[in-house]
């Protein structure tokens, strides 16, 4: 299998805080932010990004890891009823980890806003989840996979894997 580095740790980094700024801009001044990682990967990308959110900002973050395959039931979700809510994945492709992560917090809340980001979008959708929030898009072909490699929690690289 043939593999391509599409971002080293230090372009990851620079993405991350390109879109820090870009959810300060479109979320602008909300009372309360409510922060979740989908699994490791989404999670270690929340980490980042939250840090560099609380740079630019005086704004009160909560951050959050959510599993999805136990519909969030790890750790039980907090209260996110009026509130400011950001969903974060390393990779949305057919967008079905993301729709049962909206499906979980919106069924006992009513937030204020709900934004979802990706680091890497793979197009491709079959649910209607839109992800305006990207830090680059690659749509994939058949038999081909786009990894975010995690190690000791720190993103090192983003590696589209292609059939040979």
């Amino acid at each position: 299998m043939q593999h391509i580095t599409l971002m080293d740790q230090h372009h990851i980094k620079r993405t991350i805080k390109r879109l820090a700024i870009q959810v300060w801009e479109q979320m602008g001044e909300v009372e309360e932010l409510i922060v979740f990682g989908l699994n490791e990967r989404g999670y270690a990308t929340a980490v980042i990004l939250t840090k560099f959110l609380e740079e630019i900002s005086d704004q009160r973050i909560q951050l959050h890891q959510f599993h999805v395959a136990d519909n969030g039931q790890k750790t039980p979700i907090p209260n996110c009823t009026e509130k400011a809510v950001l969903i974060i994945d390393d990779v949305i492709f057919s967008g079905k980890t993301m729709f049962n992560a909206l499906s979980t917090i919106c069924y006992s809340n009513e937030p204020q806003i709900i934004e979802v980001l990706s680091l890497v979008d793979r197009g491709h959708r079959k649910y209607p989840v839109l992800c305006e929030l990207t830090g680059i898009s690659v749509p994939t072909k058949f038999g081909e996979h786009i990894e975010v490699i995690l190690e000791n929690n720190t993103l090192q690289e983003v590696v589209l894997f292609k059939n040979s």
